[in-house]
């Protein structure tokens, strides 16, 4: 399975290796090779068939079931991790794609994040990013069909789709995110 992320500052794609995803978390301890944490909001679709090159047109037959996640990034020590390694190791860091375990039927895509139901980031319960509307489908497939430009997607494999610019996280901080019919992920960083 590959986790594949659509950024949302641009640019096509990204893999994430599997060892990232977890499917709850508590306590989420920085390694020492790490500087700084930040948070991303993402949007994160199961991949429901195999393709390559696919067309925007067809891009809705591949995006499946779905559900709202956190991406966690690392900001590297270089004084540790060699340059060569930078971009592996900033995006294999264990445990830091967050996505529930109940994924939620695609046609209740633009039913779960709305302004009077929004995907909402807390930190120590202060709210830092707040999303009240969710990408439109030709956004979606646009982004989906770019990824499958470069890269053969699988059955199973997961297409995370950024929503927001990376929030800062500190040390023993309590990230919490909400999103839809009262899901909540709520993690602590140390």
């Amino acid at each position: 399975m590959n986790i594949l992320v659509s950024p949302f500052s641009g640019g096509t794609f990204y893999f994430r290796s599997d060892s990232t995803l977890i499917r709850q978390l508590t306590d989420f301890y920085i390694p020492d090779y790490v500087s700084g944490i930040s948070a991303v909001p993402v949007l994160c679709f199961r991949c429901e068939r195999s393709g390559k090159s696919i067309p925007e047109r067809f891009a809705l037959r591949f995006l499946g079931p779905f559900s709202c996640g956190i991406i966690l990034k690392a900001a590297l020590n270089r004084d540790i991790v060699p340059d060569a390694d930078i971009i592996f190791a900033g995006n294999a860091l264990d445990y830091s794609t967050i996505i529930p375990y109940d994924l939620i039927s695609f046609d209740r895509l633009h039913d779960s994040i709305s302004a009077s139901k929004p995907f909402t980031l807390k930190i120590n319960g202060i709210e830092s990013k707040k999303i009240e509307s969710c990408p439109q489908i030709p956004e979606l497939c646009r982004r989906f069909a770019a990824i499958s430009r470069y890269c053969s997607v699988r059955t199973g494999d997961i297409i995370a789709f950024e929503l927001a610019s990376p929030v800062p996280i500190d040390r023993d901080t309590r990230l919490t995110a909400h999103f839809g019919m009262g899901n909540t992920i709520s993690i602590t960083v140390k």
